[in-house]
Order: structure tokens, then sequence, then C-alpha cells
């Protein structure tokens, strides 16, 4: 996938157990979707927190979600132990991050990458680092 590429459209559960499908955002919000790698680690979690921090300044222009392949349930305690904002999706199987081309060495885990997806529903920048501090950078970058 390269910046321009039509997003592909997916319907998820999320920690609050409601549906989220991307195209219901597109024309509303400019949508950030963070690949990341478990809840719970301590990259992924100083990750989280690093969006938590900057979410306040982007929240009216940008929906936010994170996802992985964690179970709601643990999607559920996450978002409560960091008190996280923005919902968090269960990704089971990992089909789209296979779609977002976001797994790991066979399929085996999701990769960190995040993706800022336009109005238009096309990807307008990929941030690809195993590096927390690079997706966290990008988010601030959003508040200017």
């Amino acid at each position: 996938m390269k910046v321009g590429d039509p997003a592909p459209d997916f319907e998820l559960e999320s920690n609050t157990g409601e549906k989220v499908k991307l195209s219901d955002y597109l024309g509303k919000k400019k949508v950030v979707l963070f690949f990341y790698v478990k809840d719970n680690t301590p990259g992924c979690t100083a990750e989280v927190i690093g969006i938590k921090n900057y979410h306040p300044k982007i929240s009216d222009k940008y929906e936010v979600f994170g996802i992985n392949q964690d179970s709601k349930e643990s999607h559920v305690n996450f978002c409560q132990k960091h008190d996280l904002p923005f919902k968090m999706l269960v990704d089971k199987g990992k089909k789209v991050a296979a779609s977002y081309h976001a797994t790991g060495i066979l399929g085996m885990y999701t990769k960190r990458m995040t993706y800022l997806i336009g109005l238009d529903g096309k990807i307008e920048n990929i941030i690809e680092s195993m590096r927390a501090p690079s997706h966290i950078e990008f988010i601030q970058s959003l508040t200017d």
C-alpha cells in the first residue's frame, strides 16, 4: 500500500462492544488507524499513552483507532488501565492487518504501523517503524 491508495474498508468490534466500520467516518473526520503488537507490553503501552497525550488536541479533526489481534476483554482492560479516550479494535485472525500490510514475519504478529486516512478514504500518510516514538511524533505533528 502507498499514499494515494484507497484505504480498505473494514468492520470490527471495539472495546466498547460496538461495531466500527471505517466507511462510516469518511467525509466526517480523517482517521488515524494505528496497528500495534500487543496490549500491556512496554513499547505498545508507551505508544498508546503518547497518542493519548495528544488526543485532546486532534480529536476534533481526527478519529483515532488502535487495532491488533488481542481480544475484546484484553482491550477493555488495557483501555481502563490507561484511561484511553479512543477505541481499540479487535482484529481476530489479523485479516484487517493483512489488508493494510501490517503483519509481521509469516503473519505471526501485528506490526507497528500508523495510517492517516483522508476524508475521501484515501491514504494520506503511512508511518512504518517498530519505534513507538516515530508514531507519537507523527500524532504530535497533527497538532500543528
